[in-house]
């Protein structure tokens, strides 16, 4: 089986409700039914919007912070399946072999689509993270992941490899240009970015730099597709698309109305998707109209559209955004000509005057010159019809889907690695238990007083029978430990080498590796001499650390990850490095990173015994990690004391 033919766990998540239909969520929709059809396991979450549901969270939620039971919290328990007494289960429905999960207690502001639902409340995440780590996905792939929708909060708490697709740049919303920093800080996690448009990717790339694939929306063209058009003596169905911006667009559509002329041919209009309108149509439409229009409502199912679109010759969406786009092509693989706005990401769908029009602006008088242009035209109204047919064609979902399907595979590769057998994901037989440290300093490290010797006894005071001597860009103090060392004591030689991209270290290694290398240079000589890519102290700033960005990019590569470290300036940064191994699937370690003996013994790991770097990852799979509770200020201070004596003795010589 190939690389991409590898059958996934996916997760698709969505920031808006999924009883809206429209937008991304058709653009979710024909992607899952695809992935699914390829033999894919594919759910989708989405914001729930029952309001029932989110009560009943609710409920749920504070009973389990009080240590209440559901059952207590929620009457008649007895009736309820087990599977639906997670928070998120009693949200989960099945369609077409795609599942949907609903995550409940997210709020909604009833404008347009272009506000998600926002994740806030506490519970949101408690479910949404108890959700990520029951279903074990292989890739996340979260849709316009701007902050605070429930996309955003999947990002910050993914258990895998996450790859995002960006429908629109964002640059109006007032969360994106409020939350700049921190969104920046979580994008770095990305291990794919897909932009639907060229428009989108220039726009996003600018603010937040990195390679993103232009993938766009596809379309199901073997549910959509042209027909033949049955003359009606009514005149030509066009179809005002009202699922884009329904305020504005109802406006636009009045004033457009009462700028055509009388002598206009004969047409029917109808008004798809958009909210329930809050005034009559008759105060919309002119009195000369009102028998040429229909309201349909929020078409949904395929079938509905199929019979709206194949019975149309126009589409009018001015309206329109990249996040449309899938609409936008239904339409045309139905044969509509189009008339989009001029700028923005469907202006790539359309060509001026071969597939549709582009407004240079949502103008009254632009747009009813344009149908009226339409409407007299017949001939060009269906050349441009057959030619949006062609179009569309090159969007197909069957076209599309194998390019997002490359992305998840580079994303996977991350977590999977290029080595299986460094890998070590089988289990490890029952065998004798050890201390061990795999990360720790003699005298031969320039901020270091400890001798060989010296290391020596403290670890054998306190029970450490394998460790891994470490200095800074040499590995004699590793060498004089491992012959000074009992017969009972693996040494591990080691080397923490300084590169360009930050500290790194080696495991066993019999060469010196020189420091001011690149990163992945670095990696690779490593790796030529059989030993293992270990990382130490990530994200603490008190340490030239490799970026998040760094570390995701070279994760295959990397076997170990320190996941405890005393000397962390916060633990939070301790928490950041286990989700970090947790979600590319690589054994966690710890390491004492002691400088004075007196931090012998303040982190540990109790594994079983082993005697190479192929045994240590089999190992550490089921490791424990052993916690200190000394303080990393007084660590830090003992290392400044002596350091300091010592110079003073050699000053004093």
């Amino acid at each position: 089986m190939t690389e991409q033919s590898r059958r996934l766990k996916v997760g698709l998540v969505s920031p808006y409700p999924w009883a809206s239909q429209w937008g991304i969520n058709r653009h979710i929709a024909g992607l899952a039914s695809e992935l699914a059809q390829d033999g894919h396991a594919i759910s989708i979450i989405a914001p729930a919007e029952e309001k029932d549901g989110q009560r009943a969270a609710r409920r749920r939620a504070k009973a389990t912070r009080r240590g209440k039971s559901w059952e207590t919290a929620s009457a008649p328990a007895s009736t309820e399946p087990e599977d639906a007494r997670a928070d998120f289960s009693s949200s989960r429905s099945t369609e077409g072999g795609v599942h949907i999960l609903k995550i409940s207690g997210t709020f909604h502001f009833p404008y347009s689509e272009h506000l998600a639902n926002l994740a806030l409340p506490m519970d949101v995440t408690e479910r949404l993270n108890a959700l990520l780590g029951q279903e074990s996905f292989d890739v996340l792939h979260v849709h316009e992941p701007y902050p605070p929708s429930l996309s955003f909060t999947a990002l910050r708490l993914s258990h895998c490899p996450v790859v995002a697709t960006f429908h629109t740049g964002g640059e109006r919303f007032l969360s994106f240009q409020l939350m700049r920093p921190v969104v920046e800080r979580f994008f770095g996690r990305l291990d794919g970015r897909i932009c639907t448009s060229q428009n989108t990717r220039r726009i996003v790339s600018s603010y937040f730099p990195g390679n993103y694939d232009v993938i766009s929306s596809g379309v199901d063209t073997r549910a959509f597709h042209a027909d033949p058009v049955t003359p009606d003596d009514a005149g030509p169905l066009v179809v005002f698309a009202a699922w884009s911006d329904p305020r504005k667009g109802m406006a636009l559509l009045t004033r457009t109305l009462r700028l055509l002329p009388d002598d206009i041919p004969r047409f029917r209009l109808a008004v798809v998707g958009g909210e329930k309108l809050a005034w009559r149509p008759s105060l919309i439409v002119p009195r000369r109209l009102r028998q040429r229009v229909v309201f349909q409502g929020s078409a949904r199912s395929k079938d509905e559209l199929l019979n709206i679109y194949q019975g149309a010759e126009a589409l009018l969406a001015p309206y329109a955004t990249s996040a449309q786009t899938t609409a936008v092509l239904e339409a045309m693989a139905c044969g509509c000509a189009t008339i989009v706005p001029g700028e923005g990401g469907l202006k790539e769908l359309v060509s001026e005057g071969s597939s549709g029009y582009l407004l240079d602006h949502p103008y009254s008088y632009n747009l009813a010159a344009d149908i009226v242009d339409l409407l007299v035209n017949e001939r060009v109204r269906r050349n441009l019809g057959a030619a949006a047919a062609r179009r569309a064609t090159r969007d197909a979902w069957e076209k599309t889907t194998p390019r997002v399907t490359k992305v998840y595979a580079g994303a996977y590769r991350r977590r999977q690695g290029k080595a299986p057998s460094h890998s070590a994901i089988e289990p490890v037989e029952e065998g004798e238990t050890i201390l061990a440290d795999l990360h720790m300093h003699t005298s031969y490290s320039s901020d270091c007083q400890t001798t060989p010797a010296e290391l020596l006894a403290a670890c054998q005071d306190s029970g450490i029978e394998a460790i891994a001597v470490t200095d800074h860009n040499c590995i004699d103090g590793a060498l004089e430990v491992s012959r000074l060392a009992p017969p009972d004591m693996h040494v591990i030689v080691g080397e923490e080498v300084k590169t360009t991209g930050g500290e790194i270290i080696g495991l066993y290694i019999n060469e010196e590796i020189p420091k001011g290398l690149s990163l992945e240079e670095t990696i690779a000589r490593i790796k030529a001499q059989g030993g293992l890519v270990y990382v130490p102290h990530p994200f603490d700033p008190l340490h030239k650390t490799p970026s998040y960005e760094v570390l995701a990019r070279n994760a295959a590569d990397i076997d170990i990850i320190e996941v405890y470290n005393p000397r962390i300036t916060f633990t939070s940064f301790n928490d950041r490095a286990r989700r970090l191994a947790r979600k590319y699937d690589i054994p966690g370690a710890a390491g004492s990173d002691c400088h004075v003996p007196e931090g012998v013994g303040t982190a540990m790991i109790s594994l079983q015994r082993f005697t190479g770097p192929r045994e240590l990852l089999l190992s550490l799979r089921q490791a424990d990690v052993i916690r200190s509770k000394v303080s990393p200020i007084y660590l830090h201070s003992l290392k400044l004391l002596k350091n300091s004596r010592s110079s003073r003795g050699d000053r004093v010589q």
